[in-house]
């Protein structure tokens, strides 16, 4: 059940994303000034952030376990080591 409302947790901040997203489609399309579109957007920027940070907090703390009890170290470290590629 934990996992359950983790997941309903994030699915609801993807739609608060998806709103200011759209919020920022808007202020485009109707010339906002735009230092206010590029707030909107580093707002959007660290939602996703603290999302991703919550997602792999979670990973760790589940999967990376049950990887580690299983002798999976190699792939924990690939898992890892691809994530910081994109950081």
């Amino acid at each position: 059940m934990k996992m359950q409302s983790k997941k309903q947790k994030t699915l609801h901040r993807i739609k608060i994303i998806k709103g200011h997203l759209e919020a920022v489609e808007k202020m485009l399309m109707n010339d906002v000034y735009c230092v206010e579109i590029i707030h909107q957007s580093l707002a959007i920027q660290k939602a996703l952030k603290n999302m991703d940070s919550e997602i792999m907090e979670d990973h760790i703390k589940h999967c990376v376990v049950e990887q580690a009890k299983k002798g999976e170290e190699s792939k924990i470290v690939q898992e890892l080591l691809s994530i910081y590629k994109y950081k």
